[in-house]
């Protein structure tokens, strides 16, 4: 691999991190699209699937190299035993569709924090051109959606007559239904997390009803209820300044009983939007001017961090999580314990 650099730079840990987790994501991916690709049936959504296997494909012999040329071993991640490509239909031709949209951006804030944490320019180039990629599969997953008019758009409001400055604390109110509407950065908040909190609650629903082991369809079912919960409060929020909510997913999955993947797979891609999701309430947070809309935020993200810590103890409880690198342990190599 050419390097910038006529001596070599080991990569940092940060760095490490950052293809460790793309090697999870992207062998998850590769058996997620394959099964897709098995079941799809509309010749327009067909190609947008088979350009998000081949970005994954593609991310795996670099990353590979990269780990090689570092002396780590190379991730386990997820292979063909992941998968069962000739599993009954669990997920319209739309859903399909709609899950490459979230997760593309999913990958596009992924990369850029991967961009930012990396300081070797070989890799700095190599996340730019994934950040290319995905937002080529992001373009055209969304025109796809909007030319086939099964995209719910963000609401829209009216134009003020002039800019104005904050006058009064009370703008910051907001308990017991709110003494303002909401503003539009608050708005783009509830409406974006309300969007991910419906995808996660019907793949839920789909992993519940195909996971092997009934501890696992116990605790995802549990995902569907949290999520289930949490998008009933995000539409309450909009709905009290009436405006509208985007349409749930539930409806596109089938009453197959059949999983195209491994219990293992499940699990994995249950933590990984639970994660993001997390993170998305950690910028509303951040973000939201108004009392009550934090703490509704911080309310949420609690639970869902609950949710997620009995998940990976669930996951070491069956050998399902896989280790990242460590940092040496100079105690215990100097005989301290």
């Amino acid at each position: 691999m050419e390097r910038e650099t006529s001596h070599y730079v080991r990569l940092t840990a940060p760095e490490i991190a950052n293809i460790w987790t793309q090697y999870q994501n992207d062998t998850m991916a590769i058996c997620v699209y394959t099964y897709m690709l098995e079941i799809v049936q509309d010749d327009s959504i067909r190609p947008i699937l088979e350009y998000a296997l081949s970005l994954a494909n593609g991310h795996i012999p670099v990353i590979k190299e990269y780990f090689t040329a570092e002396k780590f071993p190379i991730p386990h991640g997820f292979t063909e035993d992941d998968v069962n490509s000739q599993a009954p239909r669990l997920f319209s031709d739309e859903f399909c569709l709609s899950y490459t949209y979230i997760m593309s951006v999913h990958g596009l804030a992924g990369y850029a924090a991967a961009l930012t944490t990396n300081m070797r320019r070989d890799i700095r180039d190599y996340y730019v051109q994934c950040q290319n990629e995905t937002m080529e599969l992001f373009n055209r997953s969304l025109d796809l959606l909007l030319e086939k008019g099964i995209v719910s758009r963000a609401p829209i409001i009216n134009p003020p007559n002039d800019y104005e400055f904050v006058a009064t604390n009370s703008f910051m109110h907001g308990l017991f239904g709110g003494q303002r509407t909401l503003n539009c950065i608050e708005i783009s908040n509830i409406f974006w997390d309300l969007k991910k909190a419906q995808l996660d609650k019907s793949l839920c629903i789909a992993f519940a009803q195909v996971a092997q082991l009934q501890e696992l369809k116990d605790f995802i079912w549990r995902g569907v209820k949290i999520a289930g919960k949490h998008v009933e409060i995000l539409e309450t929020l909009l709905s009290q300044d009436h405006l509208p909510s985007p349409k749930s997913e539930d409806a596109e999955i089938t009453n197959s009983t059949i999983s195209p993947f491994s219990d293992r797979l499940l699990m994995y891609h249950i933590v990984i939007i639970g994660s993001t999701q997390a993170g998305l309430y950690g910028t509303a947070i951040a973000t939201c001017q108004r009392y009550d809309l934090g703490a509704h935020f911080i309310r949420l993200m609690m639970e869902l961090a609950e949710f997620l810590k009995d998940g990976f103890k669930l996951m070491i409880k069956h050998k399902w999580a896989e280790q990242m690198p460590l940092a040496d342990d100079r105690e215990k190599l100097s005989g301290q314990r």
